[in-house]
């Protein structure tokens, strides 16, 4: 058996334990929060014992690995306390704050020989894979367009600059790194966007690579919906709510549609938990150098928008 320790007992540390208690061979033995009575409640909920302190979830028996779900602007000092303890650590996107913390992140798991990994959990399932292999069969890439616009900025974390709030980090890093993960870092970076209060609400990140330009439209006010558009010589891929998809249709001189029921967040989990058990200290998925990377598009974008969160100050 598997043993995780959940550091964070929020909105998406729930949507994750409630697929990874049906999965087999892995449980949630500890976790902790910084509100106890929701550390207890989630315990209950999940079958884990819930502690006081961070320090003691880690130490507690039986687990293998940590999962760090608490707010961004927190995650580079737990992973420091996962790693210093000797633990291995999934930690939530966005990883860190930006590329600097994130540089520093992956040195102490180097130093310390321990696995650490993102989770960005679309690159760890199938429609997303799929997409990488479908490609050849487009032909060279003319036209890629993105848009991931949804109403969220209701929610009170996400207007807040001190907690990483703003489209970009919390949505507009799904589109960003779908085409990193495809077409590689690119040539040129432009980004167009507003800022309001200490945080971004829309942007227009145009990506400029060899041959064609990927255009991403980020929005966090309004209702445009979600899809990655692929657009190529010979055919073209769609997916719909690419970050969450459950379906990849290719159209052209090939036709094709892949399906896909799986869980979506449990599978991270359980690769992770392979790769750990393996002894791997890097992702096949979600590799250090991918992070890395995507956190320097992100940096870059809000340097354009002249966007600093308050700890960069």
């Amino acid at each position: 058996m598997f043993g995780w320790a959940f550091l964070g007992c929020g909105n998406i540390a729930e949507q994750v334990a409630n697929e990874l208690v049906n999965e087999a061979g892995q449980e949630i033995v500890s976790c902790w929060n910084r509100s106890p009575e929701r550390a207890q409640k989630f315990a209950v909920k999940y079958g884990a014992r819930a502690y006081r302190t961070a320090e003691e979830a880690l130490k507690a028996e039986g687990v293998n690995a940590a999962y760090i779900a608490v707010t961004a602007d927190r995650h580079l000092d737990y992973i420091r306390l996962c790693l210093n303890a000797g633990v291995p650590v999934l930690c939530e996107k966005p990883f860190t704050v930006n590329a600097g913390e994130a540089e520093q992140a992956f040195a102490l798991a180097k130093e310390k020989g321990l696995y650490l990994c993102e989770a960005m959990w679309t690159w760890f399932n199938a429609p997303a894979l799929t997409v990488r292999t479908w490609l050849p069969k487009i032909g060279a890439v003319k036209k890629v367009t993105a848009k991931y616009c949804v109403p969220i900025s209701g929610n009170p974390r996400l207007v807040d600059p001190v907690r990483l709030g703003g489209a970009l980090v919390d949505i507009g890093v799904y589109p960003i790194r779908y085409a990193y993960e495809l077409f590689g870092m690119p040539k040129k970076i432009v980004c167009e966007g507003s800022v309001e209060g200490g945080v971004d609400h829309k942007e227009k990140v145009t990506l400029f690579y060899d041959g064609f330009e990927a255009e991403i439209m980020i929005d966090m006010d309004e209702f445009k919906g979600e899809e990655f558009v692929i657009e190529g010589e010979k055919g073209c891929i769609r997916v719909p709510w690419f970050h969450a998809a459950q379906e990849v249709l290719l159209t052209g001189e090939e036709e094709a549609r892949f399906e896909d029921g799986s869980p979506k967040y449990a599978v991270q989990l359980r690769r992770a938990a392979e790769e750990i058990a393996n002894g791997c200290k890097e992702s096949a998925f979600c590799p250090p150098s991918h992070t890395l990377d995507v956190m320097r598009i992100l940096d870059e974008c809000r340097r354009q928008m002249g966007l600093v969160y308050p700890s960069e100050r």
